[in-house]
């Protein structure tokens, strides 16, 4: 989307644009209006329920196969049970991934039923394979044991995560097994008009 312009024809005919008159300065200036992008672009979330633990699964993975931008928004990751258990706080890796395959797909959810659909080419799964891309982007640390504090974390990074064409972005479990059901949601949009 670039800036642009029309022409109007002469006063009192034709089309009208707003302004705000100025009597200091005798002139009419031009209004501005502003929208946060993000309420402008479609918003979308992608979840993933008691995902059982395992030694560096791939919880939660979102591919961009589509040739639009996506803005990764929110993030949250906590633990449940199911019953008493004794465990310690485990750590969940939030890395962009250049290939993903396999896995079990899992629903991409509109905010808005007035959105449009998904773009072909964005798809979300569960214990997928992926190939990590660079350093993680995110740690969360979370506690499954049925008495344990920090059950759950709330990432909302200090700007959108872009994930560009032809990448993914995943949330992977560190090298030990742990215990308990791992849940996550990533709230995202689709960049259909950039910022």
């Amino acid at each position: 989307m670039s800036e642009s312009y029309i022409q109007l024809p002469p006063d009192s005919t034709g089309k009208k644009v707003r302004a705000i008159y100025n009597p200091v300065t005798g002139s009419y200036e031009e209004v501005n209006q502003a929208k946060n992008i993000e309420a402008v672009n479609p918003v979308y979330a992608v979840s993933v329920s008691a995902s059982t633990v395992s030694a560096n699964k791939h919880h939660l993975t979102i591919w961009n196969g589509s040739t639009y931008y996506i803005r990764i928004l929110y993030v949250i990751a906590s633990m449940h049970t199911t019953a008493t258990v004794t465990g310690y706080i485990m750590q969940y890796i939030m890395q962009r991934a250049s290939a993903v395959s396999g896995g079990t797909a899992l629903t991409i959810m509109k905010l808005d039923p007035r959105y449009p659909e998904l773009p072909t080419g964005i798809s979300a799964y569960t214990g997928a394979t992926v190939t990590l891309k660079e350093a993680p982007i995110a740690i969360f640390a979370v506690n499954p044991e049925d008495t344990g504090a920090s059950a759950y974390m709330i990432f909302k990074p200090p700007v959108p995560i872009v994930i560009q064409p032809s990448e993914g972005i995943t949330i992977q479990q560190y090298a030990t097994a742990g215990v308990g059901l791992f849940n996550a949601v990533i709230y995202f949009s689709v960049e259909m008009i950039r910022p």
